[in-house]
């Protein structure tokens, strides 16, 4: 008789227990949106902007208690609309609606891009009351819907329909009786002010009144003069400080009151400046050019000007402005930067000369001003170890070991100070001796069986993607452990149980697998998703890659796919590395996939080749001088155990 379970498994209760939220699950998702009333604020405008609204009515209380009220004329929405961006968390704007504004039938259109891109900016009236209501309206039909915060259960927060009927137009309407985070009409002003005043074509009255730009707080107006076709004038808007969004920030340009193009800091690097959205500048600054003089040079659907003398004049001279001004606003704070750093350091500094301590100074100033985002901490490392190269470069030193070389070493060191200065040597130098070194590692690895050893490859990997071309020189590939989480899933079902020494790559006895992927950048410098992933799939040593393996490539990259981590245009390439290849053929899988076999001595050839086959010709030029032992056994451990501490 056949003994049954003694904990047999509930599939019909599993399946019908509903998914629940903890209480303040809906704070944690929408953050600050539901938090910071500047922000708050500011979402819920956007909301109206990307319906493709003109004009925006603003009505706000004094005093807890009192009602505020948006209103917008917008697209609006049917209740089949509201229902489906309303209710789905993390709704994606660009996939659903396109990033580009889509404006009501009968608006004067332009080019607009859309602020929305998860959808949270919606729940922003929470900020100020627990309940609130949405009247929205078009082709014809209304509705009014109740939304009221839940504190845990089914359902983060709850949608009840009021009322529907009948009604002409387009457009939104949301209001609250304020019970908390009363905010003043002057905060209101310059929160709002300073980001969406920039387009002519987006009015937003407060309490009836309408804002307008010359009334933003601490706008600097500046008029050029751009003979012989009259003169410009030059707005600059200082947002916020805690301001995150840059949908809005760069050079506007209006023609007309009109706006032409898109807010943009392109053509600034062309002049020498380093802007865009990422670093702290941009997200606080906007100019304005009012360039009436160009009114015949702009495109007919008003995305840009046309190029004539005309308008290459303007614009130059009106990004020299920019240049100066954007120069002027980040000096004090470059200053203050830098002393803070040189502070730090004020030892090291006070042992060089003075010509050295010169050299630490404008190093500073060149770092800060062509890299502007860089970190406070990474600029005090570069501080450091540039100072430590200033502090060695002493001048008794290279006399006693220019005495110590031979007539023949004296004869080849003044040739190639002739050819090189020492710094560029020193570039170059230890460039190249990083890559021999890393070929040579990989050549005591590649052939070792042995699980442990086959997995300290992967690191070496990562750091010598440049074997595989110029293409991946790039600084910008890094491992990317959300992929190797997707891919660690995929072979979740092996026999063998998978590593988890390595969060950043796939380890299994007799492979390893890294992947590792490069961001991609929209026009205003946000990151806009996946521009190209590499998977490094590494065969123990003496394994042949088979047509098998060859195939798995192909499943890694559909399997990132299906997982909605790349998008179709991702450029995904596998390499499937072994000892010996019983299939070399290269495959695709459309145009965006293709899986290359190589094995480990062909790499190697192709490193050695790309490093000018150096290591042969060190090696047979005899020993090079002598070292600093402890040194040398400190930077020879391997770099895996430091990893893993």
């Amino acid at each position: 008789m056949e003994s049954k379970p003694q904990n047999p498994v509930q599939t019909d209760l599993f399946a019908s227990t509903p998914f629940a939220f903890g209480p303040g699950f809906l704070r944690d998702h929408a953050g600050h949106i539901m938090t910071e009333p500047r922000i708050a604020l500011v979402e819920l405008i956007a909301n109206a902007y990307d319906a493709g609204a003109t004009e925006v009515e603003i009505r706000w209380p004094d005093q807890p208690g009192g009602e505020f009220e948006i209103t917008d004329n917008g697209a609006g929405m049917t209740l089949e609309e509201f229902n489906r961006r309303w209710k789905t968390l993390r709704y994606n704007r660009s996939i659903e609606q396109g990033s580009d504004v889509q404006f009501p039938p009968g608006t004067r259109r332009g080019l607009r891009v859309a602020f929305g891109q998860s959808g949270k900016g919606r729940h922003g009236a929470f900020c100020f009351a627990d309940i609130y209501q949405v009247e929205t309206w078009r082709d014809g039909t209304t509705a009014t819907v109740k939304v009221e915060l839940v504190d845990g259960g089914t359902e983060p927060f709850h949608c009840s329909i009021l009322e529907q009927g009948e009604k002409p137009g387009h457009g939104t309407r949301i209001w609250a009786t304020v019970t908390r985070k009363v905010i003043s009409e002057d905060q209101i002003s310059e929160w709002v002010g300073s980001k969406f005043l920039v387009d002519p074509d987006f009015a937003i009255s407060l309490n009836r009144q309408r804002l307008a730009l010359l009334a933003v707080p601490d706008l600097k107006s500046t008029v050029l003069d751009v003979p012989p076709y009259g003169p410009v004038r030059v707005h600059q808007i200082e947002a916020p400080q805690q301001d995150r969004t840059t949908r809005l920030r760069g050079i506007t340009w209006w023609v007309n009151k009109r706006m032409v193009g898109h807010p943009s800091w392109s053509g600034l690097e062309e002049q020498g400046a380093i802007l865009d959205g990422r670093t702290a500048a941009g997200k606080r600054v906007s100019f304005i050019v009012e360039a009436d003089c160009l009114k015949p040079d702009v495109k007919q659907d008003w995305s840009g000007f046309h190029d004539s003398n005309r308008s290459l004049k303007v614009q130059d001279v009106a990004k020299e402005h920019v240049i100066r001004a954007l120069d002027s606003l980040l000096s004090a704070t470059r200053k203050d930067r830098k002393k803070a750093v040189l502070a730090e350091h004020r030892k090291a500094l006070g042992g060089l000369p003075l010509s050295a301590r010169k050299v630490v100074g404008k190093f500073v100033d060149e770092v800060q001003q062509n890299c502007p985002s860089i970190s406070d901490g990474d600029l005090s490392r570069t501080v450091a170890v540039l100072t430590k190269l200033e502090s060695s470069r002493d001048g008794y030193d290279l006399l006693a070991r220019l005495a110590a070389c031979s007539p023949d070493d004296l004869d080849t060191w003044n040739r190639l100070m002739g050819e090189w200065t020492a710094s560029n040597a020193e570039i170059v130098l230890n460039e190249l001796g990083r890559r021999l070194k890393l070929i040579n590692d990989l050549e005591k690895l590649v052939h070792v069986t042995t699980s442990d050893e086959l997995h300290d490859l992967q690191p070496l990997f990562a750091r010598g993607l440049w074997m595989f071309g110029p293409e991946l020189e790039s600084a910008d590939f890094t491992s990317n452990r959300r992929m190797a989480t997707v891919i660690r899933t995929l072979l979740g079902g092996a026999e063998a149980e998978l590593s988890t020494r390595r969060p950043d790559f796939v380890a299994l006895p007799d492979r390893s697998i890294g992947i590792y992927s490069a961001d991609s950048y929209d026009n205003e410098g946000e990151v806009s998703g996946i521009r190209k992933v590499v998977i490094v799939e590494l065969k123990k040593g003496g394994f042949d890659v088979t047509t098998k393996e060859i195939r798995q490539g192909e499943d890694y990259a559909i399997e990132l796919q299906r997982a909605n981590l790349v998008v179709p245009e991702t450029k995904i390439t596998v390499y499937v590395l072994g000892a010996t290849l019983a299939d070399s053929k290269e495959r695709t899988v459309g145009d965006s996939v293709r899986v290359v076999p190589f094995d480990y001595s062909s790499l190697l050839r192709r490193a050695h080749a790309r490093t000018f086959h150096l290591q042969q010709k060190l090696s047979e030029a005899g020993p090079t001088s002598g070292s600093d032992s402890e040194v040398e056994e400190v930077v020879g451990q391997p770099e895996q155990e430091e990893l893993l501490a």
